[in-house]
């Protein structure tokens, strides 16, 4: 697995907004590929999901959610 792509594709998500990276989650989620995600295997597919659940928990706890 290609650490420096998830931490790139993880990067380029989050800068679309939280909405939009709530969208990619909830497609993730149901084994489906986001645009986003398309040229990634499926383990960096799966870290992607992962770190973005992780940062959007963080963020929610925090801001109460996406405006």
């Amino acid at each position: 697995m290609n650490s420096n792509l998830v931490e790139e594709h993880v990067t380029l998500i989050c800068e679309l907004g939280c909405v939009r990276v709530s969208e990619v989650i909830a497609i993730l989620e149901q084994g489906k590929i986001a645009p986003e995600t398309d040229r990634l295997a499926d383990a960096e597919r799966t870290q992607v999901l992962n770190e973005l659940k992780a940062i959007m928990a963080v963020y929610n706890a925090r801001k109460g959610g996406c405006a």
